[in-house]
């Protein structure tokens, strides 16, 4: 299995849109991740992407678009600290898929952004499976901020886990 972070391409559209119309997804990503998940939606996010392509890209397991990979870089006395996101198609779920293109996507931020010293992810409580990927790649939780969230309407603990260069 060849895991691989590139650019988002026109190609991506209907994988892209297929694969985000998923709610379990919605329901671990901040709620500007629209659901459902339509096909406009996914050109806008790829041209999107492709606008900024250090700042979004795509997974790809065997050269077919499985997820995306996101950073939002600090501003002003935050500019050493980035945050990221990420989230994989329910179809790749369970196979490790996620932590090796997480790996390779910390790499590329640490090459492409000399400047940034830490990165961080807020993951919701319910959200296990992601604290482990972070576990995995090195990420350490610094904290729990009680009911810093909302999401469906209910307030949610935000775990807080953060990496920084070596």
């Amino acid at each position: 299995m060849h895991i691989h972070i590139r650019t988002l391409i026109p190609e991506d559209e209907i994988a892209l849109a297929f694969l985000a119309n998923n709610r379990s997804i919605y329901d671990n990503v901040r709620d500007i991740f629209p659901h459902p998940y339509t096909l406009d939606h996914a050109r806008a996010w790829i041209d999107y992407g492709r606008s900024q392509p250090t700042l979004n890209a795509a997974i790809t397991v065997d050269n077919c678009f499985a997820g995306c990979v996101g950073l939002i870089p600090g501003q002003d006395i935050h500019r050493v600290s980035a945050e990221i996101g990420y989230w994989l198609g329910e179809p790749f779920w369970g196979k490790g898929i996620m932590t090796t293109a997480l790996d390779l996507w910390v790499q590329q931020i640490w090459q492409t952004f000399p400047e940034v010293h830490r990165l961080w992810a807020g993951v919701f409580a319910f959200n296990t499976a992601s604290m482990r990927v972070l576990e995995k790649v090195g990420f350490e939780k610094e904290a729990v901020l009680k009911q810093a969230m909302i999401k469906n309407q209910v307030l949610v603990d935000e775990h807080l886990y953060s990496l920084r260069r070596s």
